[in-house]
């Protein structure tokens, strides 16, 4: 019996042997199905890895290795099962005797077990695709990620004072402020990819742009993809417990944080910016912001601050020219000529010398480059891209603006020629006659002005004026700009009208009056106005500095209705008052200074409404007796420099005091006895705010009252004998 237990061995050997080929011949058709659902499962299951592995790059993440050799190896079976599975099929439908046994025993014992074996794999690919805890992991971040920047002109005296400031401990936040499309951000780029270049000790750079619309949690959304923070310290936390976590890295490096286009103070430790004055010695990190706003810089404490200002004349035509081609440049031997005029229009503003440089390339006729000219200064918007990726841009810094009112009086100075230096005084007496500070006295809507003069030059959107701290003028392209944002972005062009220069005021130009509600005619070559315009609309109008002007016609002014503010000054040579303005009944300021009217007409008592009138320079100006006291709503009179009260005329005075809402007077005297009659009035003393005293010899002691000329400004002496003056 010893031999029968090995028998019994072999033979249970032999059946488990024969069963499992039998079932690679009878159980084909259900291995192939089964085969086939389970890389149905594997594809599904791939596109989901896909999918991770998609979000992963996104997140700047590197792909783990094995995840790149499973996803190979899926395509790689694909392939070979696709195969498998097509022989299986046709090899199922050769079986005979009632579809139970194959013709070929063989051929399909042989794909069975190819069939069994691939089925074994591909299960095995499926649990390891589904053991996937991550597909990725963040790769260490570069100390500086390096930023796209063309050709720069003109930043590299300012980039090396800012990099002096890189080595400086004393400083630890640098400020970079300027107008929209100076080059601000091109400022920043360039010192941010120099630090790729050059060695040094900084851990970390970080770049964050911001926006109008940018909050705390968008600069620690970057910071923290910078500093690799992981989402299981991150997500679901709150602001501060982020800005915690942020805190905690930093504090550790030296680190280099570029905030570029701020637009409102940012609380570095809000979002988790250790406070650089408490960082010790051996950690001199600096905050590097750039901003429209001057204001901003001393908003956020910042040590070292610069202007970043336009390029000069050789800069800005080397920058433009390049943005034309080469090509371009050498098609016809005038365009070097047309072009360098064109620059000169851009005044250095480099987003505007790219932008029209641009519109420029591939225009080879002298004829092209004469119309654009002609477009860039009557209407920029224009040419290609002026509109949309310049203005766009600038108006950002104007829709920043807080209050309607400061818009407004942004707005009307593009009704000045561009170039022009106004005198903040002047310009905030039309802000008075517009209307745009009604409730408030004088004294305070100067005061108004003023600070809104302040914010917009904080804003970068006005300058000093040609070097004289009372004047300002705007950039031409902030000129062209705010004239575009008037006219409703150029969807009304005529509802402001800027004309200079002009000799006739042509029909044709007329007509595209009737919808104007601004219109300034400023220049020495005007010589003949039109008979009777149709300005319906008109609210403003100036007639400036029109020295070849002598009369206007007499219906010229007819169909003004509305017109509120009205500016002859500077015109020399007219002298008699307009007819028609004494019918212009809702007129609130009227300067006729610096003309040579003799006599003001007794109609203008219509003028009900009148809260301005400035007659300043007219010497030989006849007022009639009680015709000022008859505007009784006049806040502002200025008869300064020129026509002298004298002690025939001090009577003007007893009118001046009768009027009840008078807030501000200047005047000049050249007499004792009326000096005495001004003296003697505490409200005309209170109201007096420049003061001139011309050849007063009687006059040889002069004792004034702070109190009483509480408001007094300018204090004027002209060939008078006095001995002393006590006050």
């Amino acid at each position: 019996m010893d031999f029968v237990s090995p028998v019994l061995d072999v033979l249970t050997r032999l059946y488990a042997c024969t069963a499992k080929h039998a079932s690679y011949i009878f159980h084909l058709k259900q291995d192939l199905e089964f085969l086939r659902d389970r890389m149905a499962e594997l594809k599904n299951l791939r596109e989901d890895v896909k999918a991770r592995v998609k979000i992963a790059e996104q997140q700047n993440m590197r792909v783990r290795g094995e995840v790149k050799n499973w996803l190979l190896e899926i395509r790689w079976e694909e392939g070979r099962v696709e195969q498998i599975l097509q022989q299986g099929d046709l090899e199922v439908e050769k079986k005979c005797l009632g579809s139970c046994c194959p013709k070929n025993f063989w051929s399909s014992f042989k794909l069975g077990k190819k069939v069994s074996g691939k089925t074994i794999t591909i299960v095995n690919l499926l649990g390891e695709g589904r053991n996937f805890d991550s597909v990725a992991y963040r790769a260490p971040r570069v100390r500086v990620d390096e930023m796209p920047i063309g050709h720069t002109v003109g930043l590299d005296w300012l980039y090396e004072k800012v990099c002096s400031c890189l080595t400086e401990d004393k400083v630890g936040i640098i400020g970079l402020y300027g107008t929209g499309g100076v080059g601000k951000t091109t400022l920043m780029k360039k010192i941010n990819n120099e630090f790729l270049k050059t060695k040094h000790q900084f851990g970390v750079v970080i770049w964050v742009s911001l926006s109008k619309q940018a909050t705390v949690r968008t600069a620690q959304e970057v910071i923290r993809n910078k500093l690799q923070i992981p989402d299981s310290m991150w997500q679901g936390r709150t602001e501060d417990e982020r800005a915690t976590e942020i805190f905690n890295i930093m504090k550790t490096k030296r680190f280099v944080l570029l905030l570029d286009d701020v637009w409102q103070r940012l609380d570095l430790s809000e979002i988790g910016v250790p406070p650089l004055p408490l960082l010790d010695d051996q950690n001199k990190s600096k905050v590097i912001i750039t901003t429209r706003f001057m204001r901003i810089c001393s908003d956020m404490e910042v040590q070292a601050t610069f202007k970043v200002n336009c390029l000069t004349r050789e800069e800005a035509l080397a920058l433009f020219l390049k943005k034309v081609g080469e090509d371009t440049l050498s098609s016809h031997p005038d365009i070097p000529n047309l072009a360098e005029a064109m620059t000169q229009r851009c005044q250095g503003l480099p987003l505007a010398l790219v932008t029209v440089g641009r519109a420029m390339a591939n225009r080879n006729t002298p004829q092209e480059w004469e119309q654009a000219i002609q477009e860039l200064e009557k209407n920029p918007s224009e040419i290609s891209g002026v509109e949309n990726q310049l203005f766009d841009v600038l108006k950002l810094s104007y829709d920043s603006i807080r209050d309607d009112i400061t818009k407004s009086c942004f707005l009307y100075l593009s009704v000045f020629p561009k170039e022009y230096a106004v005198r903040n005084d002047e310009i905030i007496e039309h802000w008075i006659g517009e209307g745009f500070f009604d409730g408030k006295d004088i004294y305070e809507a100067r005061r108004r002005g003023h600070k809104i003069i302040e914010d917009l030059k904080n804003a970068c959107l006005l300058e000093v004026g040609d070097g004289f701290k009372e004047c300002i003028k705007m950039h031409d392209v902030i000129h062209d700009m705010a004239l575009w944002i008037a006219q409703e972005c150029g969807n009304r062009m005529n509802k402001t009208l800027v004309c200079e220069s002009l000799r006739f005021v042509d029909t044709g130009r007329v007509t595209s009056w009737k919808e104007a509600e601004r219109i300034s005619l400023w220049g020495r070559n005007i010589e003949k106005l039109p008979e009777t315009p149709q300005c319906c609309n008109l609210q403003t109008l100036f007639v400036r500095e029109c020295t070849e002007l002598k009369t206007f016609p007499n219906g010229f002014f007819q169909f003004m209705p509305l017109i509120k503010v009205l500016n002859l000054s500077a015109t020399h040579r007219l002298t008699e008052f307009p007819a028609g303005i004494e019918r212009l009944i809702n007129l609130e300021y009227l300067n006729l200074s610096m003309t040579c009217i003799q006599q003001l007409p007794t109609e203008i008592i219509n003028l009900a409404k009148l809260r301005c009138l400035l007659l300043d320079s007219m010497h030989a100006l006849i007022i009639p007796p009680n015709l000022i006291s008859s505007l009784s709503w006049l806040q502002l009179f200025s008869m300064y420099d020129g026509n002298a009260l004298s002690t025939y005329r001090q009577a003007l005075l007893g009118e001046l005091e009768s009027i009840e809402p008078l807030d501000e007077l200047s005047l000049s005297f050249r007499s004792v006895e009326a000096l005495n009659r001004l003296l003697s009035s505490y409200k005309l003393q209170r109201c007096m705010r420049r003061l001139s005293l011309n050849d007063c010899r009687k006059l040889f002691c002069l004792e004034l009252s702070s109190l009483s000329l509480s408001y007094l400004e300018t204090l004027c002496f002209q060939l008078s004998s006095i001995g002393r003056c006590q006050s």
